[in-house]
């Protein structure tokens, strides 16, 4: 038997399937020879029978691969290593710039070092032209450091979205009874909050509710995937529809929706003219430079106001008035007069 069919008997993996394998390995990093084809023959013995002829099948898949992949490219040293960069020259900017703010969005929710969080963002990372990589690298240097409120959560909750299994946890709603309450959801999007980064998860609960409803991930406990069971995410589920109301992403496809008017005094004017809020109507700009605006938003049932707008307005302070409507006017002036009240009270050390 010649060598060259001594080196296919060996070798289980068809001509095609290592060329694919070495270049989806070729585009993570540089290897040399020898890192390849423990990466290929994990189980072959460096130096033993037959590893002569896989690092020489390996060398032969890589003179192919230059002829093939245009941005192939074998680096000087000893012993040489080959990469194929090809997911960092083909991109157009703005795409670079989303796979970055995906980056950094993973980042700011990574739960403590977690190897899939650290995969994921060295990827991300790659597809970043060379001359930015060594900065957002830094950006990331803490990683494994920073607190996280999420920890296992999202690992669970990702197996459950990706797997379709639902997830079961036990959940304590802010205001209402105070007791801990064990829900079943068939989640169909994990969901990040764009004004705090906090995620929810958005699905089917299917314990007590009986449809589409929001749990904040850091708020779940005890989470449990239901292997044993698995679901399917309807085609009836339509995330514009459910979202379209949300000020952040407490949505429904039901429900009490109110109207609320504000004012916004001249020296906030800039920032409502600057845009970013999507659900504010167009702002009308009055004499005395105030602007008038309004935004429609789901009613908490337990507090009778649009939760999440409530802490956007409370934070302009003096600068906003609810005008309308009047109850809930009202509720705001209580919300402020309750913070004076507190802020008038003397601090003891």
């Amino acid at each position: 038997m010649t060598e060259s069919s001594s080196s296919r008997a060996m070798d289980p993996l068809a001509k095609a399937e290592r060329l694919f394998r070495l270049a989806a390995l070729l585009r993570e990093g540089q290897l040399t020879v020898r890192d390849l084809a423990l990466k290929l023959y994990p189980a072959a013995l460096v130096g033993g029978d037959g590893w002569p002829g896989i690092e020489r099948a390996v060398q032969r898949d890589l003179r192919d691969l230059e002829r093939l992949e245009p941005d192939f490219l074998a680096l000087k040293g000893r012993p040489p290593r080959y990469t194929i960069q090809t997911h960092r020259t083909r991109l157009h900017p703005v795409e670079v710039l989303a796979l970055h703010s995906a980056a950094r969005m993973t980042y700011h929710r990574a739960p403590g070092q977690r190897l899939h969080h650290q995969a994921a963002l060295k990827k991300l990372t790659g597809w970043l032209p060379e001359r930015v990589q060594p900065v957002v690298a830094r950006s990331f240097s803490d990683l494994g450091r920073r607190r996280s409120r999420e920890d296992l959560n999202l690992e669970l909750a990702a197996q459950s979205w990706l797997d379709g299994h639902p997830l079961r946890f036990e959940y304590r709603k802010p205001g209402g009874s105070g007791t801990w309450r064990t829900n079943i959801i068939e989640t169909y999007l994990i969901e990040t909050h764009p004004g705090n980064l906090d995620l929810y998860v958005v699905g089917r609960e299917t314990s007590y509710h009986r449809d589409v409803r929001t749990f904040k991930l850091s708020r779940m406990q005890r989470l449990h995937v239901m292997t044993e069971h698995t679901y399917s995410i309807p085609d009836t589920f339509e995330p514009q529809e459910f979202f379209h109301a949300a000020w952040g992403v407490m949505g429904g496809t039901a429900g009490q929706l109110e109207t609320i008017h504000l004012r916004f005094s001249a020296d906030a004017a800039y920032r409502i003219m600057e845009g970013g809020y999507a659900h504010l109507s167009e702002p009308v700009v009055n004499c005395d430079g105030t602007i008038d605006t309004s935004v429609t938003a789901p009613v908490d049932p337990v507090i009778g106001f649009p939760r999440e707008v409530l802490g956007w307005v409370l934070s302009f302070g003096a600068r906003v008035q609810v005008l309308g409507p009047p109850h809930l006017r009202a509720h705001w002036q209580q919300e402020l007069q309750a913070a004076l009240t507190v802020a008038g009270q003397e601090v003891h050390a």
